[in-house]
């Protein structure tokens, strides 16, 4: 009897999970795919059937959106983001600023920032220093280059870079396809729909895909601009703030500027003394003097206390003499 109530027991757990697992797959199959798993493809082929579209619209593939071999830019073509970063010396910081700017005006460009301000010299004297960043038409980028130079007394450093983005562009423009003749699907599809439901996940996926639309097209403006417009960003400073006063070959300033470079070391190294006896050496002391030399202290009194002190008593007092006439 028992053995015949476990089969049917068995029987009806695989019946039920049978049913069970034909639930989950009869909703997953009317379920539109997940838009952050990129389902366009998917929703747009599911929606389609779903609406009722008397033209069969068929999912989007990467053949049909891949760009051809024209579209591909040759080496002359390529997008390359060229800068540069310059330090220079020269005699005055403004009037350069206002000269390296008047020259990315005259060849097309702008200026994206500029900066002077005044610092004091060693000595007292207050000296202008400047910095500016400007942008240029990437063909002219060299000879801007050169006449910056060409104001400088002294280059301290010049450093020129330059960023191949042309797989990435072409990149972005296969994306940038893809993504349109899929808002152009979409499009179709919510025209065509009718239930309330169908209309709101068209609208849904559509509006990701717009985004996405804007995010491309922004990147690729971004790249379009930074390779046609180079940036050229200069450090200016004075000479005077590098030009040491020579007497008879006596340079005072900078004799003084090493007096002030051994104060500053010497008064490090005091600081440096204080904060560790501070922090380090008075607190081990005190550890040290509370762990072990304060019981030692206790343990030395006592003990001299009870075996190594003298004895204080006093000797037993002698009994009263006689008096002599008796």
């Amino acid at each position: 009897m028992k053995k015949t109530r476990y089969w049917i027991w068995l029987a009806a757990t695989w019946l039920l999970a049978a049913a069970l697992l034909s639930a989950c797959g009869s909703a997953q199959s009317t379920s539109f795919p997940d838009a952050e798993k990129g389902g366009s493809n998917e929703m747009v082929a599911s929606l389609s059937s779903r609406t009722g579209d008397s033209e069969a619209i068929a999912p989007i593939s990467a053949a049909d959106t891949s760009l051809n071999a024209a579209d591909v830019p040759d080496v002359a073509q390529r997008l390359v983001i060229r800068n540069a970063n310059m330090d220079i010396v020269v005699k005055d910081s403004a009037a350069t600023v206002d000269k390296i700017a008047q020259l990315a005006e005259s060849m097309g460009g702008f200026v994206v920032e500029a900066n002077v301000n005044t610092r004091l010299s060693p000595d007292g004297v207050p000296l202008p220093y400047g910095s500016i960043t400007v942008r240029v038409p990437a063909e002219k980028f060299d000879a801007a280059v050169a006449q910056i130079s060409d104001m400088a007394e002294k280059i301290e450093s010049r450093t020129i870079s330059g960023q191949d983005v042309t797989e990435e562009y072409v990149d972005l423009q296969a994306r940038l396809k893809n993504l349109q003749a899929t808002e152009e699907q979409l499009q179709r599809i919510m025209n065509d729909a009718v239930s309330t439901e169908d209309v709101l996940s068209v609208y849904q996926e559509l509006s990701r895909v717009r985004g996405e639309i804007e995010q491309v097209k922004g990147r690729m403006k971004y790249l379009e601009t930074s390779a046609a417009m180079s940036a050229i960003s200069v450090n200016l400073t004075p000479s005077a703030a590098v030009r040491p006063v020579n007497i008879g070959g006596w340079e005072p300033v900078g004799v003084a500027r090493d007096a002030v470079l051994m104060l500053m070391r010497t008064l490090r190294g005091i600081a440096n003394v204080v904060i560790w006896l501070l922090l380090y050496f008075v607190p081990t002391l005190l550890v040290l003097g509370l762990v072990f030399a304060y019981p030692t202290w206790r343990v030395g009194r006592w003990a001299y206390r009870r075996w190594l002190k003298p004895s204080t008593s006093k000797p037993p007092a002698a009994p009263p003499k006689e008096n002599a006439g008796k």
